[in-house]
């Protein structure tokens, strides 16, 4: 584990600066790459919350609920997330883990939204990867197609129009063969 996580619960239990160390979690929050960290990193904020009430006056407490609220779901989402996308599967075990914990209600509404996503959307690790993304096909088709236009077509002595049949020919092809032979996914965590 990360030495500057690892420590940090007994250099909050010292005491020090409210700001500093909601600063410092979400800092450590972005080196995270276990689970271990992420839990560390999730019960010093909670701990940080928990503390809140007591070094802010009421008034300046009821502004920051919220906003510590939103963060810690943030770290949550943060935790789920597989390259730029975030994994609905891994977001409703996080968020399991987390009511089993204490930190998260069950019945809060990111919990039944985390449970509602997994099992709509499912699991993003088993989306394919294309190398060549379909809509790249049509570009370099146009491209094709325009060249053969501007270039061949004025020399010959035949309408444009067979290009509309020859692409779809070609358009379907292609889709059959990406059928047939899907990309092998290549997304793993």
């Amino acid at each position: 584990m990360n030495a500057q996580i690892a420590s940090l619960h007994e250099r909050m239990a010292q005491g020090g600066d409210w700001r500093a160390f909601r600063d410092e979690i979400a800092a450590l929050l972005e080196q995270a790459t276990t689970e271990a960290e992420y839990v560390a990193l999730l019960e010093a904020h909670k701990n940080l919350a928990a503390v809140a009430k007591y070094a802010f006056d009421p008034e300046s407490y009821e502004k920051l609920s919220p906003v510590v609220s939103a963060e810690y779901r943030y770290f949550l989402i943060k935790e789920a997330t597989e390259g730029h996308l975030i994994n609905p599967v891994h977001l409703e075990r996080i968020t399991r883990r987390e009511v089993e914990a204490g930190r998260l209600s069950p019945d809060d509404d990111f919990r039944q939204h985390a449970v509602a996503g997994a099992q709509v959307l499912g699991d993003t690790a088993e989306l394919n990867a294309h190398r060549c993304r379909r809509g790249d096909w049509f570009c370099y088709g146009t491209i094709s197609a325009s060249i053969v236009s501007a270039a061949v077509l004025p020399r010959l002595d035949l309408s444009p129009w067979w290009l509309i049949p020859a692409g779809l020919v070609a358009g379907w092809f292609l889709n059959e063969h990406e059928r047939k032979h899907p990309p092998k996914a290549s997304m793993q965590r």
